[in-house]
């Protein structure tokens, strides 16, 4: 219910509260689809509302006290700075607050669930937005005007029993859902099974009207609540039948911020189990993929073959050789058998090449007592990956999921599962360059370090930078994305820094993303393959450069 427009109404009601006659500090963007406006209310607090698009669980949210942004983050509508605002007021039509200044421009916050966006509008023309500027800007912006509007639309068919059925009785819709719910403009698929639950199985009009009637006053005087579904997902209700265990709030603004911060919380750790159950899968496939190339008959052959071999020169020691490379003689092993041609060292005699021989056989069945070891190591080790993913299945709720993954990562150094502990800090084998706080680049330091960095230390989508055209380190940028140009550039300027091309005026860095960085079979340590890369000129820099290593 967070994009209902009960919801939505309630919410531009409490912020026409606290922030007509204060004023709007600034609006930026620090992640993808999330833009924060940051207001200064008429009593002197700072009030954050955050808009999230394109995700259909979270829409809109405020945030108490000032907050710092971080440097990558990119400031929006500048020119709104410091207005004043005069209110704030729902849409009578539609799913839309607008926020009203006095320089007779306004920000419209269209909450449709596929289509959210924010976007400021000056005599009733668009000129600028959130998402899709380059198509919005410049379009005439016509609000919805359609009379009565919504809430009085319901206000009198509530009042006025006739009314209703007379409207209801007019509607020649098959089914007596899409009668109700061309009839109740507002009313989602939420609050329609709501009402026909209330309604009973007789779905009489009468009945409906009775059912419509409480819920509309019910939706007017809202019981706030967040509570959780079986699987731990949170529920966010206006009504007053919420689930237990519930948590109730007075004002809406906090009701949407719990509701925000706690399914945030919930898509985190389900995007976390995903993530760990995709490593446990992958390893998984490696220990099978060593278990399959394992061939014990094969070396137990070699290692016969080596041993017969010996034996065969010690009981032809005193044959004539001829041949410096070989010796054939005859195979009492296998009688009746072909003779056998045995390679041999030229410059050995025949017993040194049969103590050769038997040095083979003996080194042979080492390793194959190694790799059985090995291997009896890897069936354990894939026996507890199968355990761990066997269990994420059983899995039904955030609370079990993190204590999975936390007592799953707390035995990391007793077994080889994988650990998804986000560590921003640097191992020590790697020069490391703090762009900002949550900004960090990893810069190699040879070849076998720069192999280590690229394939050991780094996520599929953290961004790799490599200098064209010369020898030079691996570079690794964490903490931040391809739209970051700024951080990108800086890191490009250190990693032609630690290259062969250092001293010259401009250096082209390519950079792209880890996952399309790849190894060679016939590659040496520290050469890569890179696909989809991106090329900046850049002139060498290690001003910001803090060796930490």
């Amino acid at each position: 219910m967070i994009r209902n427009y009960f919801t939505l109404y309630h919410t531009a009601l409490e912020l026409h509260e606290q922030l007509a006659g204060g004023h709007l500090a600034e609006i930026y963007s620090e992640h993808k689809n999330e833009v924060c406006l940051d207001f200064v209310t008429h009593n002197s607090q700072h009030l954050q509302i955050i808009v999230i698009t394109h995700n259909p669980l979270l829409c809109l949210s405020t945030r108490d006290g000032e907050k710092r942004k971080a440097r990558h983050s990119a400031s929006l509508m500048t020119e709104l700075f410091m207005q004043p605002v005069t209110g704030v007021a729902i849409s009578p039509s539609d799913r839309e607050i607008h926020i009203h200044f006095s320089n007779e421009s306004f920000i419209v916050l269209q909450l449709f669930s596929s289509k959210t966006n924010l976007f400021l509008v000056r005599e009733n023309r668009i000129i600028d937005a959130f998402k899709h500027k380059s198509t919005l800007a410049g379009q005439q912006y016509q609000p919805a005007h359609d009379s009565p509007g919504i809430l009085r639309s319901l206000e009198i068919l509530a009042l006025n029993k006739a009314t209703f059925l007379e409207q209801f009785k007019s509607l020649k819709n098959d089914s007596t859902r899409e009668r109700v719910s061309a009839a109740l403009p507002g009313f989602d698929r939420t609050i329609m099974e709501e009402l026909l639950g209330r309604a009973g199985d007789e779905e009489s009009p009468e009945a409906l009207f009775i059912a419509f009637q409480s819920l509309f006053f019910e939706l007017l005087d809202p019981q706030v609540t967040v509570s959780e579904k079986k699987n731990g997902e949170p529920k966010f209700t206006l009504l007053h039948n919420a689930l237990s265990p519930s948590r109730s709030f007075d004002s809406m603004l906090d009701g949407l911020a719990h509701y925000s911060n706690t399914m945030r919380h919930f898509l985190e750790t389900k995007e976390e189990l995903k993530m760990f159950r995709t490593k446990l899968m992958r390893q998984l496939k490696k220990k099978q993929h060593a278990l399959d190339g394992f061939n014990p008959e094969l070396l137990e052959k070699y290692a016969g073959n080596y041993e017969r071999c010996g034996h065969l020169l010690m009981a032809a020691l005193y044959q004539p050789r001829p041949e410096r490379k070989s010796i054939t003689v005859e195979n009492i092993f296998e009688p009746g058998a072909p003779e056998k041609i045995i390679p041999l060292k030229e410059a050995l005699t025949l017993q040194k090449n049969a103590e050769e021989y038997f040095s083979k056989a003996s080194k042979t069945r080492g390793k194959l007592k190694k790799m059985e070891e090995r291997q009896t190591l890897l069936r354990k080790e894939k026996e507890q990956l199968e355990t761990l993913l066997a269990t994420t299945e059983t899995i039904s709720s955030p609370r079990e999921a993190r204590r999975f993954i936390e007592q799953a990562n707390s035995q990391k150094g007793k077994s080889n599962t994988p650990t998804l502990k986000n560590n921003r800090t640097a191992p020590p084998l790697f020069r490391t360059v703090n762009l900002s706080a949550s900004i960090t680049l990893l810069v190699g330091k040879n070849a076998a370090n720069n192999e280590l960095l690229t394939f050991s230390h780094t996520k599929p989508n953290d961004i790799w930078l490599h200098v064209r055209g010369a020898a030079g380190s691996h570079c690794v940028l964490k903490g931040t994305t391809l739209h970051n140009l700024v951080a990108i550039r800086q890191a490009a300027e250190i990693a032609a820094w630690y290259s062969g091309a250092k001293h010259s005026a401009l250096v082209p860095v390519i950079y792209t993303l880890k996952k399309y960085v790849r190894s060679g079979k016939k590659l040496a340590a520290g050469q890569v393959i890179v696909e989809r890369e991106e090329v900046l000129l850049v002139k060498p820099s290690n001003k910001l450069f803090t060796d930490q290593a």
